[in-house]
């Protein structure tokens, strides 16, 4: 379970899924910033968690880096993207693939980490 983030425009390319269509291309700027979890769900080896998350804290720098106040996030870590996918990787070496999307203050993650764990995480910007 870590987070990604943002380092250059994404410009999004639509899939033949229907989800997919309406997505907003990923700006740097708007992800910039610090961010707090509001509503967590990891899952791992079948099981759901809510909540685990909630109340940690990521800091998103437009140089690629990012700090947080999360273990389990790694506390830094670099990230590039590419589209509205963000691949993430903290100084231990885990890797994270994450779709993003802001909607005003509002930024949603969904991804899998290198560990296997599936999340969605919401942030709301501080």
């Amino acid at each position: 379970m870590t987070i990604m983030l943002v380092s250059t425009l994404g410009l999004g390319l639509s899939s033949c899924s229907k989800d997919d269509e309406n997505v907003e291309p990923l700006n740097i700027a708007d992800a910039v910033g610090t961010w707090m979890c509001v509503e967590s769900t990891d899952t791992s080896y079948g099981e759901t968690y809510d909540g685990l998350l909630v109340g940690a804290q990521i800091t998103i720098n437009s140089n690629g880096t990012y700090t947080s106040t999360a273990s389990s996030f790694g506390t830094t870590g670099s990230y590039v993207v590419n589209e509205n996918t963000i691949t993430a990787r903290n100084k231990r070496g885990d890797t994270f693939v994450v779709k993003v999307t802001i909607k005003d203050n509002r930024m949603t993650w969904e991804g899998t980490a290198s560990t296997g764990v599936k999340f969605k995480y919401l942030f709301d910007k501080v």
